[in-house]
């Protein structure tokens, strides 16, 4: 109040002056219109940068999202991608302010005499914070809060400051600001009626952020009764409801759905309230379901409901599995899935929901089929991810092992037919195919006339498993994963030692020359030409394991998917029963595989963990009788054995450690003497011994010739090729033997690239950097439009452009310098989804990544476009 009297009698002294300024000298008049500009300049300023941040608040609440399926926060921000497209408008809103402050500002006597520099500083927060520049933001609210004691800005900044603090997960500190403001009002009830209105919001938000939303209830409430405006109303309401209906009060969380309905709030909103408050329909206190059901199935019928059939349909299995109809409940889950079009945390949520119910049945394979949806569009964020994930990856490492085993038994048992049953078969195939693809293109066209809308008088199944029967033929979409997933990786080899290295082509790869040599191995009257057309007959004879070489192949596949599944179940699903039936089959049908002895010991011990002790000594009996001197055997005849084992293996771990740290200090002989010794006392396990052998090695080659060292490192790759040292003896022989043999036929081992000579270091300063030819690309004209991006998004930023030849042709173009990894990525991310930075470049004309200070001569010393980016995908784009 002493502010705005003081701001009075100066406007009334200066419009005296200005009267009077007639009858004065012109040195006095100047002086008088200067003061007087200065009056009115500043507010000028202030006003355009007002405007520009009010122009992007408008943006940002007309593009962002809310996401129905979680309790909505008060006020929703948007992503960081939406924030950095009001940067325009926010780093004006800066900018005026900024200058407004330098130029206007009247600080003396400990006091600020004129009237919109307080608010400039509220403005460049707010701007910041708009811009999700949390820091900065709570850092420019806490000197308004110190700068400006006597000043009623100062509540508003502490609310601001709360909204920071929120964002940045300090909840501790936001809440003690609340609590600090909530006593400045209790001795002040004048304190300006939109802070008291704002102050339950923030502490709701506040709750809310940290998932505690039973304490959000109470602030919640207190906000109602403070008559906020009408769309924060609603939302308030709202968001009581979705509280009310997680703590399962139904009938609390419908009363506030039928509020916010009332409200005539944005559809969005009102259609999420309507489904909600369909989905709190309580059996324990309503006769039956009939009303509102009728309601959902006429909103499926409404045109502006179209982009929400997923929603609808996963309202409707609710209801029909509170009343007990659990069939037509996973019906209108799977149209829930089907109908999905841009809602992809409905997806995720429908998708989970008939993925735990098949899981719980088990029905593995279609529990993965819709895990593996839900999993495609989960975003990270979501609650279990990881565990999502990881199970998700076990059901389809099991689903593969089903669908070997599926495709190679129906494969062998086509063969074993004659030929009249076999193009019987076929041929019932094809017409099913034909149908298939016939009812899937009426659908299509049904679905494109009504916008993907259809009445639950049409249910089939749609998202859920197609064709009749359980043999892996008259299954079409085991059909097709199988020749795509597994012939198609293996083909058709020849059986040799390591067949699945063999350098041939996939089957359906075949050359013309490959494809008469497999139809001479056949008889003369089954002569196949490779087809892709799924409604010939060749497309199905061409996979047949006609000859003994390929049944081998065929059984080994299957030997391979039973022992995997025994395992797989065992300590994967913890399901000891399919476990037991996956091992016991391998025995049935294949007893002399090569995994006898490991799958005795798991029925051994499976049999144990089901506590039936009779199966269990059966197994034991037979691994001590049939396998006496294995591992195995001494451990089921002599407990401690295992200690021994353990006790051996540290002994060799301590060694190896002992003799690592003398090669590290050149003592060659030792380390060779120590290897020697390991290798002929231990036994185990692989990937030491490898270890041991590769430091012998190295050992040979400085006390010896070169020659016995690249002996050593071929005895090395030879006998343990699995191991994690294998790339770099490999590496050490290739530069050993000299220039690689390019007329070699055997297929190229995945590159090994050594990026040693970066270092990642997460505080240093980055640079973005783009590398174009100079030849096909107008360099000046690229700048230009980069110019043009930083001007607009980033201007405040103070980013240089600079630009230098990396090779005769190829520009290095570096924008920087950027504090942080997070920004230069916020950066890199930004700018190569730009379409005015990119339009009209080729992606093989151009790389784009970001780079530390310290990396940037090593990088252009070294000119190795391919090793950086690989080093910048390891540790730049993991972060992402």
């Amino acid at each position: 109040m002493i502010r705005q009297k003081s701001y009075k009698i100066i406007q009334l002294i200066l419009v005296i002056l200005t009267i009077t300024s007639f009858s004065c000298s012109t040195k006095k008049n100047t002086f008088i219109r200067r003061a007087y500009h200065n009056l009115t300049g500043h507010y000028n300023m202030f006003w355009n940068g007002r405007e520009s941040y009010r122009e992007g608040v408008d943006i940002m609440e007309e593009s962002v999202q809310d996401n129905y399926n979680k309790v909505l926060p008060i006020f929703n921000y948007g992503t960081e991608a939406e924030a950095q497209s009001l940067n325009p408008y926010m780093d004006k809103a800066i900018e005026k302010a900024s200058i407004n402050i330098q130029r206007h500002s009247m600080f003396f006597s400990r006091k600020e005499w004129v009237r919109w520099i307080d608010d400039s500083y509220m403005l460049i927060g707010l701007s910041y914070f708009h811009k999700q520049e949390y820091n900065k933001a709570r850092r420019t609210f806490e000197f308004v809060i110190n700068e400006y004691k006597e000043n009623e800005i100062k509540y508003e900044a502490m609310l601001w400051l709360c909204n920071s603090y929120n964002q940045l997960g300090k909840y501790k500190r936001a809440q003690s600001i609340l609590d600090n403001l909530q006593n400045e009002i209790n001795k002040n009830p004048k304190i300006d009626n939109k802070v008291q209105k704002a102050l339950p919001l923030v502490r709701a938000d506040l709750y809310i952020y940290q998932e505690k939303y039973s304490n959000a209830i109470e602030p919640l409430i207190d906000a109602l009764y403070l008559n906020q405006k009408k769309s924060i109303d609603s939302r308030v309401r709202f968001i009581l409801g979705q509280i009310y209906q997680d703590q399962d009060e139904l009938y609390k969380a419908s009363d506030y759905y039928r509020q916010v309905i009332k409200k005539n709030p944005p559809y969005e909103m009102a259609f999420n309230a309507a489904i909600n408050l369909a989905k709190c329909y309580d059996t324990r206190y309503e006769d039956n379901s009939k009303d509102i059901v009728k309601k959902l199935r006429k909103m499926l019928k409404e045109d502006k409901n179209k982009d929400f059939l997923d929603q609808i349909y996963y309202a409707l299995s609710d209801i029909a599995f509170k009343d007990g109809i659990d069939t037509l409940a996973i019906d209108y889950l799977r149209l829930s899935v089907a109908t999905s079009k841009s809602n992809q945390y409905q997806k995720v949520t429908s998708s989970l929901k008939l993925g735990d119910i098949y899981f719980g049945v088990p029905d593995y394979e279609l529990a993965q089929a819709y895990y593996d949806t839900a999993v495609q569009v989960m975003p990270e964020d979501y609650p279990d991810y990881e565990k999502i994930k990881a199970r998700t990856s076990y059901l389809t490492e099991l689903v593969t092992n089903l669908i070997i085993i599926q495709t190679e038994d129906s494969l062998q048992m086509l063969v074993g037919m004659s030929e009249e049953e076999r193009f019987a078969i076929i041929d019932k195939i094809i017409e099913e195919v034909i149908e298939e693809e016939e009812r899937q293109k009426e659908l299509d066209e049904i679905l494109a006339m009504t916008g993907g809308n259809q009445d639950m008088g049409g249910i089939s199944n749609i998202g859920g498993p197609t064709g009749s029967g359980s043999w892996y033929f008259y299954n079409p979409q085991a059909l097709s994963f199988g020749f795509t997933e597994f012939r198609k990786k293996w083909g058709i080899r020849k059986l040799e030692d390591n067949w699945r290295l063999s350098n041939k082509q996939s089957f359906f790869e075949q050359t013309e020359e490959e494809t008469y040599a497999l139809a001479d191995s056949l008889s003369s009257d089954s002569v196949i030409i490779a087809s892709n057309d799924t409604h010939s007959r060749e497309y199905y004879l061409q996979n047949l394991p006609f000859n003994e070489d390929q049944i081998i192949i065929s059984d080994s596949l299957i030997i391979e998917a039973f022992y995997n599944l025994g395992f797989i179940y065992k300590d994967k699903l913890d399901d000891y029963p399919k476990s037991v039936e996956s091992f016991e089959t391998l025995l049935e049908r294949f007893p002399g595989n090569k995994y006898i002895l490991q799958v005795y010991y798991q029925l051994y011990r499976l049999y144990t963990y089901q506590e039936n002790y009779d199966m269990a000594e059966k197994y034991k009996t037979l691994i001590i009788a049939h396998f006496p001197d294995s591992d195995y055997a001494k451990l089921l005849l002599d407990p401690n054995y295992y200690k021994e084992l353990e006790a051996r293996k540290n002994l060799a771990v301590r060694l190896y450690n002992e003799t690592y740290e003398h090669y590290q200090n050149e003592r060659y002989y030792t380390v060779y003497s120590n290897s020697t010794r390991a290798l002929n006392e231990f036994e185990g396990p692989p990937d030491l011994l490898a270890k041991f052998e590769y430091l012998r090695a190295l050992a040979l080659g400085r006390i010896e010739v070169v020659d016995s060292l690249q002996v050593a490192l071929e005895n090395l790759i030879a006998k343990y090729s699995e191991s994690e040292v294998i790339p770099m003896a490999q590496n050490l022989l290739n530069y050993i033997k000299g220039p690689i043999d390019t007329t070699q036929t055997k297929e190229p081992e995945e590159e090994y690239i050594d990026v040693s000579i970066y270092e990642f270091d997460p505080d240093s300063k980055q640079i973005f950097a783009l590398l174009v030819n100079g030849t096909n690309v107008n360099v000046n004209a690229l700048k230009v439009r980069i110019s043009d991006f930083n001007i607009k998004y980033y201007s405040l930023e103070n980013l240089s452009i600079t630009n230098i030849l990396l090779d005769a042709s190829t520009h290095f173009i570096m924008v920087g310098n950027f504090n942080s990894i997070n920004k230069s990525m916020n950066y890199y991310n930004a700018i190569i989804s730009n379409e005015y930075v990119y339009g009209g470049l080729e992606q093989e004309e151009y790389n784009a990544f970001v780079i530390a200070q310290e990396n940037y001569p090593v990088f252009y010393k070294d000119k190795d476009i391919t090793r950086y980016l690989a080093f910048f995908k390891q540790n730049y784009l993991t972060e992402q």
